[in-house]
């Protein structure tokens, strides 16, 4: 199975928006956690370890908007994978 050296931008547990750095791939990057949708409020987020029960998906254009954050750098680069299929 080849791996991808690109960087994966995720949604974990249906309440936080993320990225997966492949020189890292058991943390995932906080960039907008959700405390409506169940995520625990912090300040300053910081890398968190992936646990088994964490369940995590490839974030669409959809999954921005929603989350209210910019999709534009993300969108310009091949240096990201992310859902292209989900609108």
């Amino acid at each position: 199975m080849k791996t991808s050296n690109k960087i994966k931008l995720v949604v974990v547990n249906e309440n936080t928006l993320g990225y997966i750095d492949p020189r890292q791939p058991d943390t995932y990057g906080i960039l907008h956690a959700s405390i409506f949708r169940g995520a625990t409020f912090e300040l300053y987020p910081t890398p968190k370890h992936i646990s088994s029960l964490d369940k995590i998906r490839l974030a669409s254009k959809k999954d921005f908007a929603d989350y209210r954050c910019s999709f534009v750098g993300y969108a310009e680069s091949d240096r990201y994978e992310y859902d292209t299929l989900t609108e």
